[in-house]
């Protein structure tokens, strides 16, 4: 008899420590109002016990239940516990991301809270953070690792480009027509070793050549895109061509993305190193230029000179 009581004790003991969630209502995702700077998430439903982590103005917190008129119990960067209600407001109808990425190539000041001035790090470019809430005044809700805190919205894009941009594409082009020709990309080539290619060699290197690119032995060629101008969501694919039209002369390739960079100016191009093994195409890029126009360019190796032009179609 003693043991079971004993028992019942104990398990009284636990209960009264475990939020007595049954009865309360489920809020789901609330974000902290009404506060200077930031909001005690407590212990337990009182203003007298242990604080286990300062939630700043405008954070989010999760898992959110109404326990009475006064305290709600939520979950915040690993803790749980409870913060006053007046202090907090349902999140729902708020512009919300799973994730997003960082496309400032300086990378972004991160902030403390909502409308600090002063960063406490910078979080590097294409980092992805995570439950990102866009606020009113034009920052994001981010949460970076294990931290939480603050950017500026014109410093990130909605993740979904990387995580739902297609594997393979097809293009259909048709290199003898007049319509295929175009103006000259914005992009540009500059060399980082010497051309014309004149020991490249490049018609000896056959496709399954190309397959096996990490080869020591084949040479890569490396270069730099560049442009005078700013533009944005540059992608470089490599190329296979796949079928041929007798009748219309249409070429059908196949593209697989190999590099994004969100942002491309004369102050930071992009970086390439790869193996052209001949007159067919196997690289090319796309971008999108001032206007949001998006562009796809062959990149070749002129039958002139030897050296890398941009084919755009």
């Amino acid at each position: 008899m003693k043991r079971l009581a004993a028992l019942f004790l104990l398990l009284c003991m636990v209960l009264a420590v475990l939020p007595a969630f049954a009865d309360d209502e489920y809020i789901g995702r609330m974000e902290v109002v009404n506060c200077n700077d930031w909001v005690s998430l407590r212990q337990r439903p009182s203003t007298s016990a242990k604080r286990l982590v300062k939630v700043s103005l405008g954070a989010i917190v999760d898992n959110c239940r109404q326990i009475d008129d006064e305290w709600i119990y939520a979950e915040y960067d690993g803790y749980s516990g409870y913060i006053l209600a007046k202090y907090l407001e349902p999140s729902e109808g708020r512009l919300t991301f799973s994730a997003m990425m960082i496309t400032i190539l300086d990378g972004a000041p991160f902030y403390a809270t909502i409308d600090s001035t002063e960063p406490i790090d910078c979080i590097p470019a294409n980092t992805i953070v995570r439950n990102c809430h866009i606020m009113d005044n034009g920052r994001v809700y981010v949460e970076w690792g294990s931290r939480c805190g603050f950017i500026a919205l014109l410093h990130a894009e909605v993740y979904s480009e990387m995580l739902h941009f297609p594997l393979q594409i097809t293009l259909h082009t048709n290199p003898g027509d007049e319509a295929f020709e175009a103006p000259l990309p914005d992009l540009k080539i500059a060399y980082l070793s010497d051309f014309p290619i004149k020991e490249y060699e490049y018609k000896v290197y056959e496709y399954i050549d190309y397959m096996e690119a990490d080869d020591p032995e084949l040479p890569k060629v490396e270069f730099v895109l560049y442009s005078d101008t700013t533009i944005s969501h540059v992608h470089l694919f490599s190329v296979s061509m796949t079928s041929w039209d007798d009748e219309t002369g249409d070429e059908v390739y196949e593209a697989i993305l190999e590099d994004i960079q969100y942002q491309l100016d004369p102050e930071h191009p992009l970086s390439v190193g790869a193996v052209i093994w001949g007159d067919m195409p196997n690289l090319a890029v796309g971008y999108a230029d001032a206007n949001g126009v998006y562009h796809f360019a062959f990149i070749e190796i002129s039958g002139e000179d030897g050296s890398l032009i941009l084919r755009e179609f």
